[in-house]
């Protein structure tokens, strides 16, 4: 606690994603019980709409009484095309250490997503595109990385302000199992931010990451319901065999240790084209 520049201000904004984190349990509590008392199918958009706006509000709101200029305050900055494509890579290369994350999860709880995919897809695949790998990155990287880390970095260490809201972000997703790998990335998409200055890198980075998970369990479910199975019942299968999750842990492990150095490469790289000082930034 020593370290912390102003404690009050840190309580502060622990006590704003307390406030944040409130009003999510809320309208997802209250939201689905309601919509079928009254026979309603809520489009997925209309229910990210209501979950993400009033977790906005709340931080802007901070943000305006605190007199803080929007732009600065939440690191929107243009960044240059080549660093587009670096933040891309560095998506795809940070993604190994995800799967990691998430199988060492599924050793104690069921995969979430997997649980959830088959109703997902019963429907129109357009509106949940758009609500999984457009509107949740932009709304959840506003929140997260623009407005929780730009402002816990300038109060403490910046790793220690990376793993705080990694692990903020991870307790956002409400489950244990996405909870382990959100914290990961939320961790590696905090630095990538850093060295670019910008947003735009851990948004960019968010959307591909939602894009591949969108896609992945898209075509799983269609291969699975093709064989005439349930894609929940074999995730659960597979998490049963202690074979198989040892073999995928220990895969997944080579895998996020090769990670673990190519991210730092690419890191480097965006903060070199950026022109950004990371020992400054430290």
């Amino acid at each position: 606690m020593n370290k912390i520049k102003d404690k009050a201000e840190f309580i502060r904004l622990l006590l704003v994603f307390a406030a944040v984190m409130a009003v999510m349990v809320i309208v997802s509590r209250v939201t689905g019980p309601w919509a079928a008392s009254v026979g309603v199918d809520l489009p997925i958009i209309v229910v990210s709409l209501l979950l993400y706006v009033p977790m906005l509000a709340i931080v802007l709101i901070y943000s305006f009484v605190k007199g803080d200029k929007f732009l600065e305050s939440f690191g929107i900055k243009k960044i240059k095309i080549g660093t587009v494509f670096l933040s891309i890579l560095l998506a795809f290369v940070a993604m190994p250490m995800g799967w990691f994350a998430n199988v060492l999860s599924q050793l104690f709880v069921p995969n979430v997503f997997a649980q959830a995919a088959e109703s997902m897809f019963e429907g129109s695949l357009l509106p949940v595109f758009f609500a999984m790998a457009i509107m949740a990155p932009i709304c959840e990287e506003l929140l997260m990385r623009g407005f929780f880390q730009n402002r816990f970095s300038k109060l403490i260490p910046f790793g220690a302000s990376a793993v705080l809201t990694g692990f903020l972000f991870g307790v956002l997703h409400m489950n244990v199992n996405q909870f382990c790998y959100a914290w990961i990335l939320g961790i590696i998409v905090a630095y990538a931010n850093r060295a670019s200055r910008s947003m735009f890198t851990s948004t960019i980075m968010h959307m591909v990451f939602n894009s591949f998970g969108f896609v992945a369990m898209l075509i799983s479910t269609k291969v699975v319901q093709a064989a005439g199975e349930s894609l929940a019942e074999g995730a659960e299968a597979y998490r049963a065999d202690m074979s198989y999750m040892a073999v995928s842990a220990v895969i997944t492990g080579v895998l996020a240790i090769i990670s673990f150095f190519l991210v730092r490469l690419v890191i480097k790289a965006i903060a070199k084209h950026e022109g950004t000082d990371l020992q400054a930034n430290a």
